[in-house]
């Protein structure tokens, strides 16, 4: 049986009450990212060397044909996390994904056949997932650079509430307005293992999954239509849903569909 109305209420309200989804337009807004990025994968979890980085923005040739967004405490303002989602380029050599040389031929054939076959145009990477020190260390959850491990258990001390499950859907909430803005219909990902299982436990799930492999830690690549995995959602968890979309606001483009994408260049 699902949660009850009022629980399913509280996902949405506790959410917005607490934090705020923004797409990081401005250059002031994606520094933030940058910086974030930076403490995360350079400082927390050293994936990336800090030395290349002199002015403490983490940020790499995918950058300028990616989309960004950061989620805010709203009583501070404070950046909390950040994700970004990579699309493809305009020429041959800007056409591969992040995690395509490492990751994607390690999933069945299934999987590279539905990617193989998807227009490289509507498919986006959801990439440097990442949740701020200050709020990890809130959640006693400082040990992953997407504050996610299969112990966490934090109640805010305002609301009584788990706030680190709406992080993540707040995430998914991000990664789907800058979707809907781009035309992007698929996403593939390499995400820690405890991060898919909790998102699965919400009723988020990807089509398709590939076994944990070692790329900037223990990871697993994903692919996935996102109005299956929207629509496999609703059936399961409507309140999850309905944060995510923006109460269906925000749904994202059929596969194939002809569209035309809003400019890709980041301010």
């Amino acid at each position: 049986m699902h949660q009850s109305a009022q629980t399913q209420e509280d996902v949405s309200n506790i959410f917005n009450s607490v934090f705020d989804v923004h797409l990081a337009t401005s250059p002031e807004e994606i520094n933030e990212v940058f910086e974030l990025r930076y403490q995360v994968y350079c400082i927390d979890r050293p994936f990336e060397d800090p030395n290349c980085f002199v002015d403490k923005r983490e940020h790499d040739e995918y950058d300028q044909r990616s989309a960004h967004a950061l989620i805010r405490y709203r009583t501070t303002g404070d950046i909390v996390a950040a994700v970004r989602i990579v699309m493809a380029g305009d020429t041959p050599e800007d056409a591969y994904f992040p995690m395509e040389g490492h990751c994607i031929h390690q999933m069945d054939q299934q999987a590279r056949d539905a990617f193989a076959g998807t227009r490289r145009r509507q498919v986006a990477e959801i990439s440097r997932m990442a949740v701020s020190r200050d709020f990890r260390r809130r959640l006693n959850e400082d040990k992953t650079a997407s504050g996610v491990t299969d112990f966490a258990c934090y109640s805010d001390s305002e609301n009584g509430k788990r706030a680190l499950p709406y992080i993540s859907l707040g995430l998914f909430a991000a990664i789907l307005q800058m979707s809907v803005k781009h035309g992007i219909t698929h996403w593939t990902a390499a995400m820690e293992p405890a991060l898919l299982r909790m998102l699965k436990r919400f009723g988020v799930e990807f089509d398709h999954v590939g076994p944990v492999i070692e790329y900037h830690g223990r990871r697993r690549p994903a692919f996935t239509e996102a109005a299956s995995m929207l629509e496999s959602a609703r059936k399961l968890r409507p309140d999850v849903w309905s944060l995510v979309t923006n109460n269906g606001q925000q749904l994202p483009a059929k596969p194939m569909a002809n569209y035309e994408a809003n400019d890709r260049r980041v301010a």
